[in-house]
């Protein structure tokens, strides 16, 4: 009965790897010493058996396994591909390897090897048609003791790194003052009515851009302070300089920052936005500088 048992043992295993096809492919039979060589290894008819491809390891010198990557078909590994490289010249077969089919606990019922592939390699001396030995190379430079190249260049850096903080360190400071101007128009009247011919259905860029424009120059009109000249930072830096409220002063900045915004930053307001900012300008002309 054991005899039976191990026979019938022994028949299935077989039947399973006969079932099971295993094929092996080069892209090429032909190459030189150096290049890479690519051959795949596809199991075929697996009929939802547990197949495993190990990794091949060599150690000698004539080829060696760069890289190996497992190939997969709808999240099923199907095979493996090996990129080889071969070190010396002639006839060459490809490694042996073989297939491991498993049962449910992981073991290792049967193996199989595929047909080996033989490809040439060729010496690039050869390809070019010339054997002779290629003519000796001249002496190497070799590098001096003190890196006189790395210590100009370190000289040049500092002397530059020094010009410019004396350059920064000569730079003259803005200080924006009170400027007289004669102005025939009242600078209110002239602000509101420019406020009404602002277009609201044109783009929000040149909206926002005559806007901060129509604010800038009531506050310059009314106050001799060059808000036109100045940045938005810098009207909130010298927030000293214009004589209003702070709740005003930061509802107008909080505009202006808002129109720089759409202008530079590329912002794009709906039209409520927009109009409801017209509004703030309008009642910080009206109740500002009375």
């Amino acid at each position: 009965v054991t005899w039976y048992i191990i026979i019938l043992l022994l028949s299935h295993i077989n039947v399973v790897a006969q079932s099971t096809i295993v094929s092996s492919e080069l892209d090429t039979t032909q190459g030189y010493i150096g290049d890479v060589v690519n051959w795949t290894v596809l199991v075929d008819n697996a009929e939802n058996r547990r197949i495993q491809f190990p990794e091949l390891f060599l150690q000698n010198d004539t080829v060696s396994v760069r890289t190996q990557k497992l190939l997969y078909n709808k999240g099923i590994v199907t095979g493996i591909t090996f990129e080889l490289v071969f070190w010396d010249t002639g006839k060459f077969q490809t490694p042996a390897y073989q297939v491991d089919i498993l049962n449910d606990s992981d073991t290792v019922i049967s193996s199989i090897v595929p047909e080996p592939i033989e490809l040439t390699i060729l010496s690039l001396l050869a390809s070019t048609g010339n054997s002779d030995f290629r003519p000796i190379k001249g002496p190497v430079p070799v590098r001096s003791v003190f890196p006189l190249r790395l210590t100009v260049l370190g000289i040049l850096a500092v002397i530059l790194i020094a010009f410019i903080y004396w350059t920064w360190s000569q730079r003259i400071n803005v200080k924006y003052q009170r400027n007289e101007y004669l102005i025939s128009k009242s600078p209110r009247e002239k602000a509101i009515r420019r406020l009404e011919e602002l277009n609201i259905n044109g783009f929000a860029k040149d909206y926002y851009a005559e806007l901060s424009h129509i604010s800038r120059e009531y506050v310059e009109y009314s106050t001799f302070i060059r808000a036109l000249e100045m940045t938005t930072e810098e009207i909130d830096e010298n927030r000293n300089l214009f004589p209003i409220n702070d709740k005003m002063f930061a509802d107008w900045v909080k505009t202006l920052s808002i129109a720089d915004l759409v202008k530079y930053a590329r912002e794009i307001p709906d039209s409520t936005q927009m109009d409801l900012d017209r509004q703030k300008i309008i009642s910080f002309i009206e109740r500002s500088f009375v």
